[in-house]
């Protein structure tokens, strides 16, 4: 569901209600975004934070009738490459060796049950683009800027990813 402009211009107000709506709304889906870019719970959480903040002091950049979920991923997803290429330069590493996942096991406290089969179920990539479509609602072409991909690309495995589904938990229930 799309933020209403209603909201948005509580935010331009700095209600505090408006702000937490959008908070609360948009948390998760600005979470898993940041987290599959840097693989680390405690930084991810900063991220988090800083593009909230980055929003609220931003609003007035937000043009009306254009969509505010897609806007506010785009804070997310600079934010998080900012802070990437900070840590590489640091680090004298390239940015595919930062991506190097750290613990596993740590991410799997962040989900639910269902994810928690889906992931089970699906690689990373099909897992991403169903989590993004069917749990946050997100469009194809949005899908495919935040993979760094082709629309083609995502909807294909899409299809593919769907069909596994079903077939994975239909055997599922005949063995119940």
């Amino acid at each position: 569901m799309e933020i209403s402009q209603q909201v948005i211009d509580g935010i331009k107000r700095r209600s505090e209600q408006a702000f937490k709506e959008v908070y609360f709304q948009y948390y998760k889906l600005v979470k898993h975004v940041v987290y599959k870019m840097v693989r680390h719970h405690d930084i991810a959480d900063d991220l988090v934070q800083e593009t909230f903040m980055k929003m609220y002091e931003r609003i007035d950049t937000y043009k009306e009738n254009t969509n505010f979920k897609y806007w506010l991923l785009q804070i997310a997803r600079n934010l998080t490459l900012d802070h990437i290429r900070k840590d590489a330069k640091q680090l004298n590493i390239s940015i595919n060796e930062s991506a190097i996942d750290d613990v596993a096991s740590e991410e799997s406290s962040d989900y639910d049950p269902l994810q928690l089969k889906i992931k089970a179920i699906l690689s990373d990539d099909e897992y991403d683009i169903v989590i993004y479509r069917i749990f946050h609602n997100l469009k194809f072409q949005e899908i495919s800027t935040l993979l760094d991909t082709t629309t083609s690309v995502v909807t294909n495995k899409y299809a593919r990813a769907i069909k596994k589904l079903k077939r994975e938990l239909r055997e599922e229930d005949l063995h119940e």
